[in-house]
C-alpha cells in the first residue's frame, strides 16, 4: 500500500484544554495528521494570554495550536450547544482540564484529563505551576549554584512534559481501541510527568540512603568559558584525549586522574585546569577537534546563535511565513508518512467542523489475551538502546505491556550498568557496595530496564549478527540510540530487516539526526540540552548558563522515543506498513522553548535568565527555610493571590502598598524577598508549603530526593513501587506517568540481571536446543557475562 497519506491520518481531536500540557499533547496529533480542533470559550484559552508575545499575540499559543481548526463555543447558546455535540459525536478522543464539563458529554470517547494533581491524593487541592511541579519533582534541588538559591528552569517544560505523557497515553487508549472496540478514560497529572523525569532519585535514595545536590560537583561534566563563548563536555570517556587537546597532556598520568574513580572524586581539580585553558581557545575549533575524539561536547549557544547554526538551518527546523519570519519549527519526530502542512492557529471565534470522513481502521496487531488487559500486549521489542534516553522509550512500551528483548555487548557495558568490575560512583549501589555482579546492581540501570529481557550479542560477529536479524524478524518494533547509520553498516539496518519483517517499526534516536554537519557528533543529555539552547536560557543573570541537575534531555528524548514508536504503530493498525522514524533529541527539545525561539525568530528580543524571576509573575523564587539549604518556591500568578500569602504569613511589611500590583512587586522584588525570606527562614520548607497552599498560594517545598522517595502524593499515587532484584535486594522505584483506565500500565518486573534471558530467549523464541546456544557461546556470538568480569555466575538455563 502507498504511503501518501499522515500517519493518523483518520483521527478525529478534540482539544477543550486551556492550558499548555494539554495543548501540546493535541498539538502532537496534529502534527502527525489528525484533525484537531481547538474548542475555546467566548475569552480564549488561558495560552492566548501568556508570553511572550509578538504583534500578532501570545507566541506561546501560535507555538501550541498551530494545524489546528477552531471552534468557539458559547455555553447555553442553543446552536452552540448543538455544533459542540455534533463534533464530540465524531471525535476519537477528547481533551479536557480537569473539571472540564465537557468531559462529561463524551463518555462513549478516549477522554483524557489533564491536571496538575489529580482529582485525589493529599495535593488534590494544591495550586500547580512550573516552579512548583520543577521544586517537587527533585529536579530543581539539584540545578544551580551550591551557594545559591536552586534554580527552576525556564518556561513550561514539565507542561510539555505532561502534554508528551498524554499524547502517549492517548495513543495507547486508541491502538486499543482499534484492537477492542473499547474506550476508557485517560489522565495525565503534571506532577507525575515531572516526577518521571527526575532520573533515579527514588531508586538511589533506596539503594545506598544518598541523593545529589549542587553541592555536588556534576561529575564527568565540565562548563567552560572560551574566547568566543561557552561549552560543555562530558568526559566519562576520552580523558586522555581531552587533555591532549586542551594542551596539558601530562595531566592525563596524574594520579589524581587515574582511572574514572580517581577523576571522578578530583573531578572538581580537572575542571579547573581545563578552565584555564579554555580561556584563550575558540569553541568551535575546540569542539571540532573533541568530537574527532568522540568526546561529548556542544557550544551553548544563544537563541540567536542557534537560529543561524547550520545543522539546524539546513535540516530545515526554522520554517519561516510569507514575510521571512520564522513562523513555526520543523518535527518534533520524522516519520516515513507525510507530514501534515503547517497552519497557522485558530482565530477565537471559529466554527469549525471536522472535513474528512473516518478512515477504516484495520487490525495488524495480534489480538490480546486479555490476560493481563495491557494495550501493547502481544507487541515485542528489540531494544539496542543504552544509558538513559532509548531505555526509557522502551520501558515505557514494556510499562504499556510490549515485550522487549534487550541487547547488550558484553565487550562495552551499558553504561548506566557501570563497570564489569569495581564501582565508579558508590552511591549508586545497594548499601554503596558494588559486590560480586556492580554490574546488576545499578541503580542507574535498574531504574530504567524494568519489564525487559537481556541477551548479549558481539553485534560485529557474523553469529551475532545472524541472531539479531532472526530476532527482528520476530518483533514489531526495533529501537536503537547508536550513531547514525551503526546498525546499517552491521547489516542491521531498516532497509535489509524490513526485507525480512515488512510490519517492521524502526525507531532510532541519534542526537542531532542522521544527516548534516553535525550528524556524527557525540550526544548526551547534558551536552545535548546546551545544543539546543536551553540551557543559554537557565541562569543567575550573570550572563553564565546553568545546565539542568539531572540530563534533562534523556527523559525528553525518552518521551519522544515512545511518542515516535506509538505514533508509527497506530499508522500500522491502519494500513499495516511497516516504517522508519528518526527521532533526532536535540530538534524534539527545542519545541519545548518553541515559545522562545519563535520570539527572537520574529522580533529579536532573546529571554533573558534572571535566577527564578518571570515578568509575569511576581513572586515567582526560592526562598530559604529552616535548615541545611532548605527552600520553599513561592508564586503568586496574580494579585489575589498575593493578598492571600500576606494574611497567611502575616508579615507586616509585605503589606506595604508598593507590593499591591504585579509592577511593584517585581520593581521592589529584592525587599519583597527579604520580607518573605525572614518569614520562611523561621519555619520548615513542608510546615510553609502546606501553609501557604491551605490559603490558595501556590507554593512547594523544593524536595531533596530523599524527600522525593518519602513524597505522600507520589505514595499515594502508587508512582512509587517496591521490586525485589536477584542482585540488588529489595529496593523501591519510581513509576511512569501513564494513567488509563481500562488497561493500567505496570512494573510488574525488576530489570534484567546481565544475559539472564538468554535461553529463554534463544531457546523458546528461536527455537535453538542447547547445544546450540552453547556453540554460539563458544564462539563468542553469545556471552554470559562481562568481558573482564571477575567471580561471575552464568546465566542459568530455566529448568
Amino acid at each position: 500500500m502507498a504511503r501518501d497519506q499522515p500517519a493518523l491520518a483518520g483521527v478525529k481531536v478534540i482539544d477543550a484544554m486551556s492550558t499548555a500540557a494539554g495543548q501540546f499533547c493535541g498539538r502532537l496529533f496534529a502534527d502527525y495528521g489528525a484533525e484537531v480542533i481547538l474548542v475555546e470559550r467566548p475569552e480564549g484559552a488561558a495560552t492566548r494570554r501568556e508570553g511572550p508575545f509578538d504583534d500578532t499575540g501570545s507566541l506561546l499559543f501560535r507555538h501550541l495550536n498551530q494545524g489546528k481548526a477552531g471552534f468557539t463555543w458559547r455555553p447555553g447558546d442553543s446552536k452552540s450547544e448543538r455544533d459542540l455535540d455534533r463534533l464530540l459525536g465524531e471525535a476519537d478522543i477528547v481533551l479536557v482540564d480537569a473539571g472540564n464539563p465537557i468531559a462529561e458529554r463524551a463518555d462513549d470517547k478516549i477522554v483524557c484529563r489533564v491536571s496538575d494533581f489529580g482529582e485525589h491524593g493529599p495535593y488534590a487541592d494544591w495550586r500547580g505551576g512550573e516552579i512548583v511541579h520543577q521544586a517537587l519533582s527533585g529536579v530543581m534541588f539539584t540545578t544551580g549554584a551550591q551557594d545559591r538559591e536552586p534554580l527552576y528552569g525556564v518556561g513550561r517544560r514539565t507542561a510539555y512534559a505532561c502534554g508528551a505523557t498524554a499524547y502517549i497515553s492517548c495513543l495507547a487508549a486508541l491502538i486499543w481501541r482499534d484492537r477492542t472496540g473499547e474506550t476508557q478514560a485517560v489522565e495525565a497529572i503534571t506532577a507525575e510527568a515531572a516526577a518521571a523525569m527526575a532520573q533515579n532519585l527514588v531508586t538511589q535514595y533506596s539503594y545506598s540512603r544518598t541523593y545529589a545536590s549542587r553541592r555536588q560537583y556534576p561529575g564527568m561534566l565540565a562548563q567552560l568559558k572560551c574566547r568566543d563563548g561557552w561549552l560543555v563536555l562530558f568526559a566519562l570517556r576520552g580523558w586522555p584525549a581531552i587533555c591532549r587537546i586542551f594542551g596539558i597532556p601530562d595531566i592525563a598520568e596524574d594520579p589524581r586522574f587515574a582511572g574514572v574513580a580517581a577523576l571522578r572524586r578530583n573531578w572538581a581539580d580537572a575542571v579547573a585546569l581545563l578552565r584555564e585553558q579554555a580561556q584563550g581557545r575558540g569553541v568551535e575549533e575546540l569542539i571540532e577537534q573533541l568530537q574527532r575524539a568522540k568526546v561529548s561536547s556542544a557550544r551553548i549557544p544563544t537563541l540567536p546563535e542557534l537560529l543561524e547554526t547550520p545543522q539546524y538551518v539546513g535540516r530545515g527546523m526554522f520554517r519561516a511565513d510569507g514575510d521571512g519570519k520564522l513562523d513555526s519549527l520543523g518535527p518534533v519526530f520524522r516519520t516515513s508518512s507525510p507530514h501534515r502542512a503547517r497552519t497557522q492557529a485558530p482565530e477565537l471565534g471559529g466554527r469549525a467542523r471536522f472535513e474528512t470522513k473516518m478512515l477504516e481502521r484495520g487490525n495488524a496487531f495480534p489480538a490480546p489475551g486479555f490476560v493481563d488487559r495491557l494495550p501493547l500486549q502481544g507487541l515485542r521489542v528489540l531494544d539496542f538502546t543504552q544509558a538513559w534516553a532509548g531505555p526509557m522509550t522502551a520501558r515505557a512500551l514494556a510499562f504499556l505491556g510490549a515485550e522487549v528483548i534487550k541487547i547488550e555487548n558484553g565487550a562495552r557495558l551499558d553504561s548506566w550498568r557501570g563497570p564489569a568490575v569495581g564501582v565508579n560512583d558508590p552511591a549508586s549501589y545497594p548499601d554503596r557496595l558494588g559486590g560480586e555482579r556492580p554490574y546488576d546492581r545499578n541503580a542507574l540501570f535498574n531504574t530504567q530496564n524494568h519489564d525487559k529481557k537481556s541477551i548479549s550479542l558481539d553485534l560485529k560477529s557474523p553469529g551475532g549478527q545472524d541472531i539479531a536479524r532472526r530476532l527482528a524478524a520476530r518483533c514489531d518494533v526495533v529501537l536503537a540510540n547508536f550513531s547514525p547509520h551503526a546498525l546499517t553498516k552491521l547489516g542491521l539496518g531498516y532497509e535489509a530487516l524490513s526485507q525480512v519483517n515488512p510490519k517492521l517499526v524502526m525507531v532510532e534516536m541519534p542526537a542531532f539526526g542522521n544527516d548534516g554537519p553535525w550528524s556524527s557528533h557525540v550526544g548526551m543529555g547534558k551536552t545535548m540540552e546546551a545544543a539546543a539552547g536551553m540551557a543559554s536560557l537557565i541562569g543567575y543573570g550573570d550572563g553564565e548558563p546553568v545546565l539542568t541537575g539531572p540530563a534533562y534531555l534523556d527523559p525528553i528524548g525518552g518521551l519522544h522515543g515512545a511518542s515516535a514508536v506509538l505514533t508509527a504503530l497506530a499508522e500500522r493498525n491502519r494500513t499495516g506498513l511497516g516504517q522508519y522514524v528518526e527521532v533526532a533529541q536535540v530538534e524534539a527539545a527545542m519545541h519545548w522553548i518553541g515559545e522562545y525561539i519563535l520570539q527572537t525568530g520574529r522580533t529579536g528580543e532573546v529571554f533573558r535568565a534572571d535566577g527564578n524571576r518571570r515578568p509575569d509573575v511576581g513572586p515567582h523564587d526560592a526562598f530559604p527555610c529552616a535548615g541545611e539549604d532548605q527552600w520553599i518556591v513561592v508564586a503568586c500568578p496574580d494579585d489575589e493571590s498575593w493578598r492571600r500569602l500576606v494574611v497567611a504569613t502575616g508579615v507586616s511589611d509585605l503589606a506595604d502598598a508598593k507590593f499591591e500590583t504585579l509592577a511593584g512587586r517585581l520593581e521592589h522584588a529584592r525587599a519583597l524577598k527579604a520580607g518573605l525570606s525572614a518569614w520562611s527562614r523561621a519555619r520548615g520548607k513542608h510546615e510553609a508549603s502546606d501553609l501557604l497552599q491551605a490559603a490558595g498560594v501556590p507554593a512547594a517545598p523544593v524536595n531533596s530526593g530523599a524527600d522525593v522517595w518519602r513524597d505522600p502524593f507520589l505514595r499515594s499515587r502508587g508512582f512509587i513501587q517496591e521490586l525485589t532484584h536477584p542482585a540488588a535486594g529489595t529496593a523501591e522505584y519510581p513509576g511512569l506517568a501513564y494513567r488509563l483506565s481500562l488497561t493500567p500500565g505496570a512494573i510488574r518486573s525488576p530489570a534484567p540481571c546481565f544475559a539472564e534471558h538468554t535461553h529463554d530467549v534463544l531457546g523458546n523464541l528461536l527455537g535453538l536446543s542447547r547445544a546450540e546456544i552453547d556453540a554460539l557461546v563458544g564462539t563468542g556470538a553469545v556471552l554470559l557475562q562481562p568481558v573482564g568480569a571477575l567471580a561471575v555466575e552464568p546465566a542459568k538455563a530455566p529448568a
